[in-house]
């Protein structure tokens, strides 16, 4: 048998294995294989894997997704009254 995680149903956080949190409501007790699905991979998923990630004929292949973005610098504002007041005794 594998080895028992406990799994809290409100947010998904997992813990180890113990008697008192298993009793608790809220918790419920789950296989490594559901705690760590990725230890488990079989070679036939692994090969589905590879073959849908490689590119595809006349594609470029994906660098992921370009999130750069460009954010203009924001206008600087300046109260008349208050350039005015700072302005007094300025040669104009």
């Amino acid at each position: 048998m594998s080895k028992q995680y406990i799994r809290v149903r409100k947010d998904g956080f997992i813990y180890e294995y113990s008697e008192r949190l298993a009793a608790h409501p809220e918790c419920e007790v789950v296989s490594e294989q559901e705690v760590y699905p990725e230890r488990f991979i079989t070679p036939t998923v692994s090969e589905k894997i590879e073959e849908i990630t490689k590119p595809r004929r006349g594609r470029k292949p994906s660098k992921g997704l370009d999130l750069t973005t460009d954010i203009p610098d924001e206008p600087v504002y300046t109260d008349p009254e208050l350039a005015a007041e700072a302005a007094q005794g300025w040669p104009q």
